[in-house]
């Protein structure tokens, strides 16, 4: 299917090349983010290739000891995309969050709801580095924005968060 994309038999034979070389480190990558769905992994690397192949002119400007981790950066992504569509998808209920019903579920609802209500531009940026446990710079990349301006909108959005809270009264 990939090389059907590329123009020349010069391209494909690059193309396998590459393929050769970095699909099981693409594979390792996406696996990081899909440890218990090797489905979900395939399906990264998989999306990733065709990337590649759709823009592989621009995979061929980049120099050749970059191209590894450029085609890694490409994988991450696609992972993330893929994990962004299953969020939007599940549901935040009891079962999905791992409690019981009791008290504590209308707490735990109540702030989540506090959470999805803020506005897109925190809320993503909390949830990555919060939930996701990314760092300042691989929320940057992600998005494409400075670092900067990620760590601005992580101070910004969490101190909305306190706010809300505060004033909902679960924190003083």
């Amino acid at each position: 299917m990939f090389l059907s994309i590329l123009e020349t038999d010069e391209d494909r034979d690059v193309f396998v090349e590459l393929y050769n070389e970095y699909g099981n480190a693409m594979l390792r990558v996406a696996k990081r983010y899909f440890p218990d769905d090797a489905s979900a992994a395939e399906d990264a690397v998989q999306n990733a290739w065709v990337r590649v192949a759709e823009n592989f002119k621009k995979i061929l400007d980049v120099p050749c000891k970059k191209r590894g981790a450029y085609l890694v950066i490409i994988v991450k992504n696609e992972a993330i995309t893929i994990l962004r569509k299953r969020r939007k998808e599940l549901p935040i209920d009891d079962n999905f969050i791992g409690y019981n019903d009791g008290p504590e579920t209308d707490d735990v609802k109540d702030v989540i709801e506090i959470i999805r209500e803020m506005p897109e531009i925190y809320r993503a940026i909390l949830e990555m580095r919060f939930v996701e446990e990314r760092s300042t710079k691989e929320i940057a990349a992600a998005l494409s924005l400075k670092e900067s301006t990620v760590d601005v909108r992580i101070h910004r959005g969490r101190a909305l968060l306190m706010k809300k809270l505060r004033e909902e009264g679960y924190v003083q």
